[in-house]
This record gives C-alpha cells, sequence and structure tokens, in this order.
C-alpha cells in the first residue's frame, strides 16, 4: 500500500530580535522585550477541535514561552498555531542570516524549524528537523544552508532565500496524529557573520551539556497503555480504505527500532461500524528522513496476512468484541528514536474511489480498545 504526505501539526514561533553582539558572530536575540506580535490559532476554521495554550515563564535566567494543548482529527490532519510577526529589525537581520539558534525543550518527538518565504505557496516551507530528548532541554544550531523543502512540496530554490523571510516557525511531526503536545523556547538568535559554537549560545543559567543522551533509551519498550482510541480516517486520496496510525511516546519509550526485532501487541476492541475488509497491522516510519512512509514489519505492496505483508486481524462488524494477540519481526529500521518514526498503523481496505479524498463509500472507523499491550519479546 502507499502512503499519503501528511499535513503536519504546525507549530510556529517566531522572537523578539534585539541586536546585540555574540562573539565573532554576530546576531540579533530574542531574548529581550516585547515588541512583535503573537498569534496563536487552531483548525476551528476547518471544522477541527484542536487546541493550543501560550504562556510565559523564565528558563534559565531567559524569558521563555511555553507551548501546550491536544491534536484532534475532527479534522482529519488537526493543526495548531503559534505564530509571531518579527519587526524589521529581525526581518532584515534574517536577510544577512548565516545561521540561527535556540533552546528548545520538546517532548520527546521530532521537531522542524522553518523559514517561511513568500516564494513558497503551497506550505513547503525550508525546514530543519531535530529530535527531543522528553525533559532535556537542547541547544540547536542550524546554518542557512542546512534549511531544505520538504519532498513532497514544490521545489523552489536550492536555498532558501531569506530576504523573502516572513517569520519563523517551529513544528511538531506528529504527522496528524492525535494527542497531546509541548514544547519550549528561548535565546533564539540570528547570527549574520557565520555559524557559532554551543558555548558561544549557551546561557549561563544553562546546565552542561549532556554527555549522553542513553538514559532515555533504558526505558522498557510499551507496556500496558490501557484504554485509548484509534479511528481509522479515509485514506482513498492515497491508498484503498482507511488508516489510523498510532504515533504514541509510550509505545517505544524512546527506544528506536532496527532489523530483526521480535515486539508482541495483544489487544482487545470493539468497532464503530462493520469492516468492508481484514485489517492490517504493522510497525511503519511515517517521518520525512522515510518519505512519509516506511514498512518497518513488512513488504510494501504485499497483501495483508501474506507471508511477507501486514498481520492480519478478521473481518469484524460493529460492536463485536476482538481479542487478539499478534507478533511483529522487524524487517527494517527506523529514522529516529521519535514516535512517528517508529508507530503503529492500523489499515482496512473498502469501496471508494481511489485517488480522491473522502471517497470512501462508508465513514471513518474508530477501534475502542479496552486492552492494548505492546511488548518487545
Amino acid at each position: 500500500m502507499r502512503k499519503a504526505k501528511i499535513v503536519s501539526l504546525i507549530l510556529c514561533a517566531a522572537f523578539i530580535a534585539l541586536a546585540f553582539s555574540c562573539g565573532s558572530t554576530g546576531g540579533a536575540s530574542a531574548s529581550g522585550g516585547e515588541i512583535n506580535e503573537w498569534r496563536v490559532d487552531t483548525d476551528k476554521d476547518n471544522g477541527g477541535t484542536s487546541t493550543i495554550t501560550m504562556t510565559e515563564e523564565t528558563q534559565e535566567g531567559l524569558p521563555a514561552r511555553s507551548f501546550t494543548g491536544n491534536i484532534t482529527n475532527k479534522y482529519q490532519y488537526g493543526d495548531v498555531y503559534a505564530k509571531l510577526y518579527p519587526d524589521d529589525t529581525m526581518l532584515e537581520q534574517l536577510k544577512k542570516a548565516k545561521a540561527i539558534s535556540f533552546r528548545f525543550l520538546g517532548d520527546g518527538d521530532q521537531f522542524a524549524v522553518k523559514i517561511p518565504t513568500s516564494d513558497v505557496k503551497d506550505y513547503a516551507y525550508f525546514e530543519y528537523r531535530f529530535d527531543t530528548v522528553d525533559g532535556q532541554p537542547r541547544t540547536v544550531i542550524v546554518p542557512i544552508e542546512q534549511f531544505m523543502q520538504p519532498s513532497w512540496g514544490k521545489q523552489v530554490a536550492a536555498m532558501v532565500n531569506t530576504n523573502l523571510a516572513e517569520w519563523v516557525e517551529f513544528q511538531t511531526t506528529h504527522n496528524g496524529n492525535p494527542g497531546p503536545f509541548a514544547f519550549k523556547i528561548w535565546n533564539f538568535q540570528v547570527h549574520t557573520k557565520g555559524v557559532p559554537k554551543e558555548k558561544d549560545v549557551l546561557p549561563k543559567g544553562a546546565a552542561k551539556p549532556a554527555a549522553s543522551t542513553a538514559a532515555a533509551a533504558t526505558k522498557a519498550v510499551g507496556g500496558d497503555l490501557g484504554a485509548l482510541e484509534i479511528t481509522l480516517a479515509d485514506n482513498f486520496q492515497y491508498g484503498d480504505g482507511y488508516q489510523g496510525v498510532f504515533a504514541d511516546k509510550r509505545l517505544m519509550n524512546g527506544h528506536k527500532i532496527v532489523p530483526g526485532e521480535k515486539f508482541t501487541l495483544k489487544i482487545t476492541y470493539t468497532a464503530s461500524r462493520d469492516l468492508e475488509d481484514v485489517v492490517g497491522v504493522g510497525l511503519v516510519d511515517t517521518t520525512p528522513a522515510a518519505s512519509y512512509w516506511r514498512p518497518l514489519t513488512w513488504k510494501d505492496g504485499t497483501e495483508i496476512g501474506a507471508p511477507d505483508g501486514m498481520a492480519q486481524i478478521k473481518k469484524t462488524k460493529a460492536g463485536e468484541t476482538v481479542s487478539i494477540t499478534i507478533k511483529f519481526t522487524t524487517v527494517a529500521g527506523s529514522t529516529s528514536t521519535t514516535a512517528p518514526a517508529n508507530a503503529l498503523v492500523f489499515s482496512t481496505n473498502g469501496e471508494g474511489k481511489k485517488g480522491s479524498a473522502g471517497s470512501g463509500k462508508q465513514k471513518a472507523v474508530t477501534f475502542k480498545f479496552t486492552e492494548f499491550v505492546f511488548t518487545q519479546d
């Protein structure tokens, strides 16, 4: 089967520009007073119910912004926005920028920093993606030449034209999957004379950089995730039926899948409507680094239930209780430790017109799980 490019959850943030000297690198800092306009928005104009809250706080002795909220799929690819339009000072700095840097505290998901420019008309903005470890702040330094457009968009140039910059934004890579998000950012700087080293931009109040993030990998994979719901939404624009991706950091707890690993999924659920076909289940990498779709436990394009295909659950009726234990063996590795790179997908075929969004003859189907236990063998 083929996987769609998923419209990602967008979380935008740009900070205030105050000229200052940053060693030999030069730059503009965003840690100063309030002279630019912050805005937050959600997917409500598309009928969505996603939420976002922005609060002011202090991190490492500097002003910071904290963003929290929840993504829902009432609008299929739920999104929220936290955007700050910079003043003329920062825009002028961006035109001459050699690099940007900032301190970032994420929730274990992968994020992207983007520079939207007026020559990009399809939202495929130049971006740089980076991983986070839940609870561990990190310094991110991005040379301007490392901003690249995602493969799904129209390519407008080999390098971002910062003369056309309109703002700076930070984006989670939930890939439209529902659930909570959280991140914080502070000490945003624009560097005009070169690419700095971390020691040049690290706040005085910051702890020394961690020597290793290995502690995050020591957590046990999965466990009993309790009751939850997964909705298989219409995917006819890119496939033959309905699909739900469970990209939850609890599934792998920071573990990066490699080939030859074995996992067990034990589930009990009911479906909200009769299914038209069997259900395929497997592990998948949905990140841009994997071209948004890399099967990790089956050979892509192979029939569900075949020896090298997705694991199979029988076709069921609405309200019927289904209990099954599924064994997985990985055949490919994921691209990072983030949840979207180590996700679980449920997929079922149905009648409809392939190639058209919303073309299924039936509605999306929701699986209500009363048991969901995922472990590594």
